[in-house]
């Protein structure tokens, strides 16, 4: 690990451990934590966005993961061709269905004095923070992948202290990247490379089925010096976003967003006609976020329990736009690598009361 670059946050060791023990347990066993790596770089001609993770859940075998205790490793891995930024076409894409159930195997979360490592499969995500690791193969897609912290952390998913009256937990820490990504035998070194580190815990009460029966989109544009974040489901109600400028963060609730999807895609592989591009605008105190997001390509990846499943896309995408500061300054959004992921429930197995 290249821990001689500079990498900074205040994510302190023992957040990335499992926090399941801290739940309620008067309000039902069922949980799920995450662990993951998400990393967009550049490559031998292509935009390679991966998104990698270790999925710890369970509950029970009559609970909606189906499992007691089981750990699941996810692949979402695109490739855009340069040539193709921000024309939607039929990407080559990896990706893999998250279903306890098939998932076989003692669940690792190590805890060692300097280092926690969380283990799925062939696959380790190794924390020091500030620096975070993801190494190992899982569906041909090999990873060696280091990320260090660009500032403090959005504590998004709320504050660990929390956890167990709110059951839901957790952060995303935005991150410079750096490593290699092997796919069908050939070596991708990244350059250009940005990537955040999630790490959430979320008890009984959030169940996926549930929660996205309505589309949801989750966007993170990522440069050196430029960072915007943005996460909305419409028709529920619920926004929120972040612009990170140097040193500044600059908060937008729901009632200060709006978001368009102003042109759609029908995706051959699956017959869904999902979204190509957003327009987003975020305006707040003075301070404006105007940004136009276009997709290339995307991966697919599935959530199944209990109660159904619901289908994910990943985009790999490119950003647009300007930031409007309350002094005045204009800042340009110039064609900035993003991943965006959109999902919705597509198949319900029970609803309503019994």
């Amino acid at each position: 690990m290249t821990e001689k670059r500079e990498a900074v946050s205040d994510v302190q060791l023992n957040e990335d451990l499992s926090h399941v023990s801290e739940l309620p347990k008067d309000q039902g066993s069922d949980f799920m934590e995450l662990n993951g790596v998400l990393v967009m770089g550049e490559s031998e001609g292509y935009d390679i966005a991966l998104g990698v993770g270790a999925w710890h859940v369970g509950g029970g075998r009559k609970g909606k993961w189906m499992a007691d205790d089981a750990m699941m490793g996810q692949t979402t891995l695109v490739m855009v061709p340069q040539d193709q930024r921000g024309r939607m076409h039929d990407s080559f894409f990896v990706g893999n269905r998250l279903d306890a159930s098939e998932w076989t195997g003692k669940v690792q979360i190590i805890q060692k004095p300097d280092e926690i490592i969380w283990q799925a499969g062939n696959r380790r995500f190794i924390s020091r923070p500030p620096y975070w690791e993801a190494k190992g193969e899982h569906l041909g897609v090999d990873c060696n992948l280091t990320l260090g912290g660009l500032g403090n952390a959005s504590r998004c998913y709320g504050l660990w202290p929390d956890l167990p009256s709110t059951t839901r937990a957790g952060y995303e820490q935005r991150c410079w990247a750096e490593g290699t990504i092997t796919v069908k035998g050939k070596v991708y070194t990244l350059k250009n490379a940005y990537g955040i580190h999630d790490q959430m815990t979320f008890g009984h009460s959030y169940d996926h089925m549930e929660l996205i029966r309505e589309p949801y989109t989750y966007i993170w544009c990522l440069s050196k010096s430029i960072q915007v974040f943005f996460f909305g489901m419409p028709k529920a109600g619920v926004s929120y976003g972040r612009v990170y400028l140097d040193e500044t963060e600059i908060p937008f609730s729901h009632n200060e967003i709006t978001m368009e999807e102003p042109e759609l895609w029908t995706d051959p592989e699956t017959a869904m006609q999902v979204p190509a591009c957003w327009h987003v605008n975020m305006n707040s105190e003075g301070s404006v976020a105007d940004i136009n997001v276009a997709a290339g390509g995307r991966g697919i990846y599935r959530v199944v329990n209990k109660k159904g499943y619901n289908m994910r896309y990943g985009f790999n995408a490119r950003t647009n736009g300007s930031i409007v500061l309350p002094d005045g300054r204009n800042i340009a959004i110039p064609d900035i690598m993003t991943y965006v992921e959109w999902g919705r429930t597509v198949m319900s197995l029970e609803s309503g009361a019994p």
